[in-house]
């Protein structure tokens, strides 16, 4: 079973936005925007913020639980609805900034949704030549620290790069590497 909200229904009318809605449960604008979109968990904190600001309600009108079967939706279809809900908005002739008052998204965001703009996505790490220290340290399972400090030990071999000397490694001394451990 998974605990659900109310508030952010409940809040449209009450509060201006979520940074509104935030300041009145007294807790951090993020994590209201994490318990939305489903990526953080409802705990007490928030549940305790949820009763101040509402006082009205009970507890039961705030919250409620959802069977297991009936858990979640994918993130595509959530993001697939809100995408659907900013356009029927925009067609109602409401204005970006409107757009995203009502949905809890910055006017860009929404402008971004309408016009179809694509989001940026880095390449998958195989079909780069040259990687950064995270990079490195997700495909070696370290910490980006180990991976920068065994450059500095000369176990890893990097070029720097830019005007900051930014480090960049190559795939095929990394793969490399690993075949080397392998023996």
């Amino acid at each position: 079973m998974q605990l659900k909200t109310r508030v952010f229904e409940l809040s449209n009318g009450k509060y201006r936005n979520l940074s509104g809605l935030a300041q009145a449960m007294g807790i951090s604008v993020p994590h209201i925007y994490r318990v939305r979109q489903g990526r953080c968990g409802i705990n007490r904190k928030f549940i305790v913020g949820a009763v101040k600001a509402f006082p009205q309600y009970k507890l039961d009108d705030l919250f409620y639980v959802v069977p297991e079967g009936e858990r979640k939706e994918s993130s595509l279809s959530l993001m697939s609805s809100r995408a659907d809900k900013v356009i029927k908005l925009r067609e109602a002739d409401l204005s970006y900034a409107e757009i995203g008052r009502r949905l809890g998204m910055t006017r860009e965001w929404a402008r971004q949704i309408v016009r179809g703009k694509p989001s940026r996505q880095k390449p998958p790490l195989r079909s780069r030549v040259m990687l950064t220290a995270s990079d490195v340290a997700q495909l070696l399972g370290l910490h980006p620290n180990t991976v920068r400090r065994w450059n500095e030990k000369g176990i890893l071999k990097s070029y720097r790069i830019g005007s900051r000397g930014d480090r960049r490694f190559r795939r095929k001394d990394i793969d490399g590497f690993l075949n080397q451990g392998e023996m």
